[in-house]
């Protein structure tokens, strides 16, 4: 103790001499270069003036003259001398981190301090269980030294003599070393984890230790009555916006001291209270070991992780550093170096005591969650004074608040440089105000919305860590340029790329926890966690050029440009009615020469000789299949009338849509639109078409796939239960394995080239979904009511779930309905003429495959819900007859619906993966401009099945969101077609047409909006209970 308090007043005294000498009574106002954005003119490089007038005037300069480096400030250089330039851009003068520059060593310490010590430091010894002893103490050591060393590489970086540049933010160090856009790419992330999720996480511990330290003060004779979790995170949340308010980051020094000192305090009081107290009765030091290897590698990167992320602070330590006047003679390096130190050896003195008395007195006692904290209150909570857990609880929470300020402090600084760049101005104070309460009160929503968020804290924090262990060697590197092979070289090397591999054994460790435990996810139900790190918180591209609007091979015409000839085919033109004689001829033949060769080469359009025949049997393939099991479901909260009523309104209402969607398949100006995209696409324009459809019709494609391989290869395993027996010595295959046998004969079964190819698969289809139904409902039916039936609508306890009770049914009604996003396509295997257009075969295909999807769905709905009533389960009418009648229905009828299920599911997959092969193959066509070879074709439609397996295998959880999802989807059977007549037709305003498309088109978006409410409110109050790579 006597070596810190001669280096303490060693620094008190330099810092005397340094304060008393002329140059400092000449640093009355001192004020600094520039704004925020790389782009222009951005603070994190920020300029520093060194050379001061007396009594420089801020506001007569804020019109001033800008540098022409616009962030770039000269550190010395002869003109600077010449001409005593006190400031290039006044911006910089205007930031919070940058707007005071008269901090010193003490600033320093007290900010580095707060920053670098925290509640994650709690956890240090759970570490040591599964290190031992000795490997505990070299790692911990080892990383202290790590991270010193690296923490002294960007306090040396901060002033750089050779290009006179000022490093004030660590992500603009990043982009001034790697480039704009690598910097950016390896630091952005980590910052804002860093910054902002450390103000999530700090809520969370906050609001949890203010709930927590009530109970110890109200004690259980207390009458007032405790708030709830998230009203304790509301009263933190306030406490932290209100401390805010204080303008800049030299402003905050006294509340740094204050969250340093309490840090301090609890992290001493802890390991005095656990160290006098005395070992627990039975303690352990032998390291835990794991049975399997896998899992002991696991622990040990667990373990290295929690010492990793007790040392926090690098992402902060430029913007502390750039709060001190700079001068060529004084550089800020000498005072932040000692604040650094005195700082970081308090922290030694907090950390090591803890790591290592917290082991010593409960060994592998020690809880995970929560470490040392837990432990108190669990072990000692009874015999250890009041007094001692309420001071203890409100150090965290005093700690927290105090913390709260200076990690928030580089998002409101970058805040502010957005409107100071646009305005060219200070920020006002009111909006200062504002922009920070925003900050809080975010932070507040993140906590409160995604309390999961922490489970992510050891994948997220992996990919912070470079920014403490591997970063500063490579920047050092990068901007220092030691000599090659040299001490300082091969250092830098070594550990950059250490700290880069810990950063990845990390992520795989964090990737390994959440696929192995799952995650529970619910949303907007905080509760107390003692977390251990932060937590922080995309539609693939489709086709740009896709060949949706493609033009009929059998109609002649001649392409009015070459975009024209790859997308686009005219039904009529000049040189068509030229040669009218001729074309009508050979349409009635049927040898037409196509007029683009790439139309003729993709899988939808390849074959033009489908007739309403194939029509009839792709319509009832992809309008018919399991998801129809369920419809009995929403009868029992719509009841008898309504569930009839809207059950045929809706049959009605997507009739029509399908009618709308076969007449504008060919337009008057000559286009076949091909596929749903480019319909839209023509209709909406290029940009809002693609928006709104291009994520529908991906789902509906290939989401109902990945939906299959989960329903075709669940039904296999019970088909294998059922045909095998109770009595059967055949080892059972696992649901993955059931899930790889549905997807080999899927992937098989697409080797069929085209739409019109597979028309016998879908005739298979069509007759296995109509059997199964039938099946299902007569075997329902037949058979004796289950005891205790009734048909009362379900009355739930509170309006809210009614509403949402009565959306759901709607949702079951309406996702009853598929298959509107394969009808273009359908269409467009047929041949088409002026004469003959295809309109006519398509609609009479559709209307008899219709009418049979009628005469199986309205009885499946009516007579299951009059078998099971309100006993029907989610599950839908195949569990039904499973649970109701198993017993006493022959296995032959139960193994045939099975595997009627498992033929269906196996048929359907390929009519909906064609859309998803079509595009494949176009990608490849448009660049080579020849057909696909075989093997290609082969390939793709592989990589594709298997895309879908790993999809169902590793997110078994999506069915959960489905209908989530499917809302978003559901304009496309119910709402788009009505807006793309009236776009397309352009029928007369105010008429029965142009009412009824825009009533139907808007009560399909209503509807879309309230499932998509409804959806959200059932995950938010059910949660989800979210397991990778294990299927059910």
């Amino acid at each position: 103790m006597g070596e810190v308090v001669e280096e303490s007043n060693n620094i008190i005294t330099l810092l005397r001499v340094e304060m008393e000498s002329p140059a400092a009574e000449e640093q009355e106002l001192v004020v600094s270069a520039p704004p925020m954005q790389l782009q222009d003119n951005s603070p994190y490089l920020s300029g520093k003036p060194l050379l001061l007038v007396e009594h420089p005037d801020v506001t007569t300069r804020r019109g001033g003259t800008h540098s022409l480096t616009p962030f770039f400030t000269p550190l010395g250089s002869p003109i600077r001398r010449a001409i005593q330039m006190t400031k290039f851009d006044p911006q910089d003068a205007w930031l919070p981190i940058t707007e005071s520059r008269n901090g010193n060593a003490f600033y320093a310490a007290f900010h580095t301090l707060c920053s670098g010590i925290g509640i994650q430091a709690l956890v240090l010894p759970v570490s040591f269980t599964i290190l031992g002893w000795t490997w505990g103490v070299i790692c911990l050591t080892i990383a202290f030294v790590w991270q010193m060393y690296t923490l002294w590489l960007l306090v040396k970086l901060h002033d750089s003599p050779e290009t006179g540049v000022r490093y004030s933010r660590y992500l603009h160090i990043c982009q001034a070393t790697f480039g704009n856009k690598l910097g950016k790419l390896m630091a952005l992330f980590p910052i804002m984890y860093l910054s902002g999720g450390t103000c999530v996480a700090l809520i969370i511990v906050g609001g949890s230790t203010l709930k927590l330290f009530f109970q110890i003060i109200c004690g259980h004779g207390c009458n007032a009555k405790p708030l709830t979790t998230l009203e304790w995170y509301l009263v933190f949340t306030c406490a932290a916006v209100l401390l805010s308010q204080l303008p800049n980051l030299n402003s905050i020094a006294g509340v740094s001291l204050i969250g340093a000192a309490t840090a301090i305090a609890y992290c001493t009081i802890m390991w005095l209270v656990a160290v006098t107290e005395g070992r627990l009765e039975g303690v352990s030091y032998d390291p835990v070991r794991p049975v399997e290897n896998v899992a002991l590698i696991f622990g040990v990167l667990n373990a290295l992780g929690i010492i990793a992320f007790a040392f926090r602070g690098h992402n902060l330590i430029l913007e502390i550093q750039a709060t001190m006047p700079s001068s060529e003679k004084r550089t800020t390096y000498v005072p932040m170096w000692r604040g650094v130190k005195v700082a970081y050896l308090i922290i030694a003195l907090c950390l090591f005591p803890l790591a290592i008395g917290g082991y010593w007195a409960y060994g592998q006692k020690i809880p995970e969650n929560g470490g040392m904290l837990t432990a108190i209150y669990l072990y000692h909570g009874r015999d250890t004074s009041q007094f001692v857990l309420a001071l203890t609880s409100l150090l965290v929470i005093i700690n927290s608040v105090s913390s709260f300020q200076i990690y928030g402090m580089p998002m409101f600084d970058d805040m502010e440089s957005k409107y100071t760049k646009r305005k060219n101005k200070p920020c006002p104070w009111w909006l200062r105000a504002l922009f920070r309460t925003m900050f809080g009160y975010g932070c507040f929503f993140v906590a409160v919305a995604m309390p999961f968020l922490g489970s992510f804290a050891g994948l997220t924090g992996g990919v912070a860590v470079p920014v403490t262990f591997a970063y500063p060697c490579f920047l050092w590197l990068k901007i220092k340029k030691p000599k090659k092979y040299s001490m300082m070289w091969v250092l830098n090397w070594v550990l950059g790329a250490s700290g880069m591999v810990l950063s990845v054994v990390l992520i795989a460790a964090g990737v390994y926890v959440v696929i192995d435990t799952g995650i529970k996810v619910s949303f907007f139900k905080p509760y107390p966690v003692q977390p251990s790190g932060p937590p922080v918180v995309s539609v693939p591209p489709f086709q740009l050029h896709s060949p949706s609007m493609t033009r009929s091979p059998l109609i002649g015409g001649v392409p009015k440009s070459p975009l024209t000839s790859r997308i686009l085919t005219p039904l009529a033109s000049p040189m068509k009615k030229a040669i009218a004689s001729m074309q009508g001829f050979l349409e009635e033949v049927g040898h037409l020469t196509k007029l683009d060769p790439q139309d003729a080469w993709l899988p939808i359009t390849e074959s033009r000789d489908g007739n309403a025949y194939y029509s009839a049997f792709h319509s009832l393939s992809s309008g018919i299949g399991v998801q129809a099991l369920v419809l009995p479901l929403a009868f029992t909260t719509l009841g008898w009338i309504w569930g009839i009523l809207c059950l045929s309104l809706a049959f009605g209402w997507q009739l029509y849509t399908l009618w709308l969607l076969i007449q504008l398949h060919e337009s008057a100006s000559g286009t076949r639109y091909s596929r749903y995209l480019r319909l839209s696409m023509a209709a909406f324009g290029e940009k809002l078409g693609k928006l709104l459809a291009l994520f529908p019709t991906m789902y509906l494609s290939g989401g109902t796939c990945v939906t299959l391989v989960i329903i075709g290869g669940g039904t296999m395993k019970i088909f294998f239960q059922i045909v095998c027996d109770s009595n059967c010595n055949v080892n059972p295959l696992t649901t993955i394995e059931w899930y790889i046998v549905f997807t080999c004969s899927a992937v098989i079964l697409a080797q069929l080239p085209n739409l019109n190819s597979i028309a016998g698969i879908s005739l298979i289809g069509s007759i296995s979904a109509v059997t199964y139904c039938t099946v299902i409902w007569v075997v329902s039916v037949t058979k004796d009511r289950p005891h205790g039936v009734s048909y009362d609508p379900v009355k739930p306890t509170s309006d809210v779930a009614r509403l949402c009770g009565i959306l759901n049914a709607l949702g079951i009604i309406a996702f009853a309905f598929r298959g509107h996003n394969l009808v273009l396509e359908i269409q467009g295997t047929m041949p088409s003429s002026a004469k003959h257009p295809s309109r006519k075969p398509m609609w009479s295909g559709v209307k008899f495959a219709y009418l049979i999807i009628a005469m199986s769905l309205f009885p499946l709905a009516v007579g299951g819900y009059w078998a099971y009533g309100n006993l029907i389960k989610e599950d839908g009418m195949f569990a039904a007859l499973y649970n109701y009648h198993g017993h006493d229905t022959s296995r032959i009828i139960l193994g045939l619906t099975s595997l009627l299920i498992v033929i269906n599911s196996l048929t359907s997959f390929q009519i909906y993966a064609m859309p998803a092969f079509d595009n494949l193959e176009f990608r490849y066509i448009s660049s080579r401009n020849q057909p696909c070879p075989w093997w290609l074709r082969s390939g793709f439609r592989a990589f594709f099945g298997c895309l879908v397996f790993f999809i169902a295998v590793a997110l078994p959880f999506l069915p959960s969101l489905a209908g989530l999802i499917g809302g978003v989807a559901l304009p496309v059977t119910f709402a788009y077609p009505c807006f793309m007549w009236i776009q397309i037709k352009q029928p007369q305003k105010y008429s029965v047409i142009w009412y009824l498309n825009w009533g139907l088109g808007c009560m399909g978006m209503v509807l879309s909006v309230l499932l998509v409410t409804g959806a959200v409110w059932s995950i938010v109050t059910m949660g989800i209970e979210i397991h990778f790579f294990k299927p059910k």
